[in-house]
């Protein structure tokens, strides 16, 4: 080939190859549009309007993995709209991407509330042990009214070694009572049962603090603790849901202590106290007793003014037990489902707990995806998904 003929071709190669790169580097107008709703939809997520907002999260849910975790994980860190940055991080918590755990621990000093309490609760349902040190100087730090209880959980989910455990039982003892309320209540759910004997003594203080200590008791479910249980016979009124709950966790004629909390619940004129009774009711129900779950259930349908402590309680258990609450529900009978989906949406309307919420949707996404075409947990995952608006 001569020279000026070969250079001619190479020039028009390289044209042609330069235009393939320049093509295949821009994005089709597909693309365009689907990123430019994504970002609209994620600044939508601070939208005064509620529909708007809901729509929205609705929308980036059931965007692609591979284009909503970046575009979450931008909002999270870097958006100027502070209120988005924290319903991203939500959003981003029910994808379960490996990198999620990298985006939490960057967080956990953010100067937002919102995002700190977030992280903190990320590691209570996935424990880190390499954070035992960070959590720990946190508490000196970490005085905001609702992010330091969720800092407490992140800790009593920690609590593999001597040191964790010493500062929780620590802080069991100390503080306003609102902070140590929240310490009962991990070190129970958490069945701490290291903090037995700090918790004894707490039982004997009249006061919302001995509700929280009997609870906790019966959740941890130590024998250890039954003779303080059997001691306490003259408690306030306040204090006796929680103590015939905490006495059937931990083995104590559970089946009449049921009834007492059924018929204490319709009987009680006193509002707060008829909610504690629904409550306590709830934490039996929460540790598998089918007998309190039916009790629940004979409250709404015989006890109109307790529907929304029923509604509450039944939403509380589902977000604190998502993969057993779908499993319940999936065996439940046809017509006690469609009651529990209902009372779960006005009971997570009135709760607003956006990560515990989300998890939930997390779990039954996973359980949707994981059973057969056709199968009664596809149908019920669903409904769900639908049903709560997620």
């Amino acid at each position: 080939m001569a020279p000026r003929l070969f250079g001619a071709f190479y020039l028009i190669l390289a044209g042609a190859v330069s235009s393939l790169i320049l093509l295949a580097a821009v994005p089709a107008p597909g693309q365009d549009r689907a990123a430019a709703d994504l970002a609209r939809n994620i600044d939508a997520l601070s939208a005064f309007d509620y529909p708007t907002r809901t729509a929205a999260a609705r929308m980036v849910r059931r965007t692609a993995a591979s284009e909503a975790i970046p575009a979450l994980s931008r909002a999270a860190r870097t958006h100027t709209d502070q209120f988005v940055r924290y319903r991203a991080l939500v959003l981003l918590s029910a994808f379960n991407d490996p990198g999620t755990g990298a985006i939490m621990r960057g967080l956990l000093a953010d100067r937002n509330d919102r995002v700190r309490e977030v992280a903190y609760r990320w590691f209570e349902r996935h424990p880190e042990p390499a954070l035992h040190d960070t959590l720990l100087a946190a508490l000196n730090t970490e005085q905001a009214e609702f992010v330091r209880p969720a800092l407490i959980r992140a800790l009593a989910a920690h609590a593999d070694n001597m040191v964790v455990e010493r500062a929780l039982m620590a802080e069991a003892g100390r503080g306003l009572d609102f902070f140590r309320s929240a310490v009962l209540e991990a070190l129970g759910e958490h069945r701490a049962a290291y903090a037995v004997k700090t918790i004894i003594p707490i039982t004997g203080l009249e006061g919302p603090l001995q509700d929280d200590a009997i609870l906790a008791l019966g959740r941890i479910g130590d024998r250890a603790a039954v003779p303080t249980l059997a001691s306490l016979t003259t408690v306030p009124p306040e204090a006796a849901p929680a103590l015939e709950a905490a006495r059937c966790m931990v083995g104590d004629k559970c089946e009449e202590r049921i009834a007492w909390l059924s018929q204490a619940a319709r009987a009680q004129e006193r509002p707060a106290i008829a909610r504690a009774t629904v409550a306590a009711l709830g934490a039996v129900a929460s540790e598998g007793h089918s007998a309190a779950i039916d009790a629940l259930f004979d409250l709404e349908r015989t006890t109109n003014r307790l529907r929304g402590d029923v509604a509450v309680t039944l939403a509380t258990m589902a977000l604190r037990r998502p993969q057993e609450t779908i499993k319940w529900l999936a065996e439940a009978p046809g017509d006690r489902r469609v009651r529990a989906i209902d009372l779960l949406r006005e009971g997570f309307e009135s709760l607003e707990e956006d990560f515990a919420e989300e998890q939930f949707f997390a779990a039954a996404r996973a359980a949707y995806w994981a059973a057969p075409e056709g199968s009664a947990t596809r149908t019920l995952t669903a409904s769900l998904i639908d049903r709560l608006e997620f």
